[in-house]
């Protein structure tokens, strides 16, 4: 029994040193709960990632000890994940998950769970008749009106909030309706890249999203350089042309004459005339 248990644990440790091998060829390290990931969905997602990533699916120790000898903040993922999976790619963390919520799925809704997010029902014609439909629409505070010989819906309707429990009701209204309003894309809960560990609440901002935000970071710390006189690389043409604005006009103010306030000094100056010419007229 001890001789099994010893030949158990060469076997992992090969394995563990064959992963930690195999993580130098790659650049970007995810790692993945596949716990309630149905296996028709992986199966489509290893298609699509076939040409781009590696997938090392083993035994749950041989992943935790070969996360501990990378990084303690994965490893500890892993301890607490029910079935840790690692996807080795050289792509980055960003383009990974563009792969995953490109083939991403939807479920229908099931009574009793939590909505994840706001789940609504459309405005527009159902393919229902007027009849027991009316009843059931109202109990859920949907607004119906009658078009075409159907039930139509008069506006968009909010049915569960945000972090409500799906009653039966409902569950049975999405489902006629063919409405999956629950994502399914894989459970991403770490990665590494370039020795930098992303967590899973900034990996599932789309790529998009976290541009858009980086941009907006960029211009409000410019606009504050420039407000402060901060001089940087960035700075340096926007506090010169705010300094030349400000020179200029302290300059037709009181009358400098240069090449860049001749115009405006006389343009000041046919407006005073006009205006006192007005005045003396009175």
């Amino acid at each position: 029994m001890n001789k099994k248990r010893s030949t158990g644990s060469i076997k992992k440790e090969k394995k563990v040193k064959e992963i930690l091998e195999v993580t130098h060829k790659y650049k970007t390290l995810i790692l993945v709960e596949l716990n309630g990931f149905p296996s028709s969905n992986f199966e489509k997602l290893k298609k699509a990632l076939r040409s781009k990533a590696s997938i090392i699916f083993t035994n749950k120790i041989v992943v935790y000890n070969a996360l501990k000898q990378i990084n303690e903040n994965l490893s500890e993922k892993a301890k607490k994940a029910k079935i840790p999976v690692l996807i080795l790619s050289n792509l980055d963390p960003f383009e990974l998950m563009e792969v995953f919520f490109e083939n991403r799925d939807y479920k229908k809704a099931k009574t009793g769970e939590t909505a994840k997010e706001n789940i609504s029902l459309p405005s527009g014609p159902t393919p229902f008749p007027p009849g027991p439909m009316l009843s059931q629409f109202s109990s859920i505070g949907v607004k119906t009106k009658t078009e075409g010989g159907k039930i139509s819906i008069i506006s968009d309707t909010v049915v569960v909030k945000k972090g409500e429990k799906i009653s039966e009701k409902v569950a049975a209204i999405l489902a006629s309706m063919d409405i999956k309003p629950d994502e399914l894309i894989l459970d991403v809960e770490s990665a590494s890249s370039g020795g930098v560990i992303f967590d899973r609440s900034i990996l599932y901002t789309r790529k998009e999203d976290y541009i858009r935000r980086v941009s907006e970071i960029f211009a409000e710390a410019l606009t504050l350089s420039v407000k402060r006189g901060i001089i940087n690389k960035f700075s340096i043409a926007p506090l010169i042309k705010k300094i030349y604005i400000g020179v200029k006009f302290l300059s037709v103010d009181r009358g400098i004459v240069s090449k860049s306030t001749i115009n405006d000094i006389l343009a000041r100056a046919s407006l005073e005339n006009a205006a006192l010419a007005k005045l003396v007229q009175k």
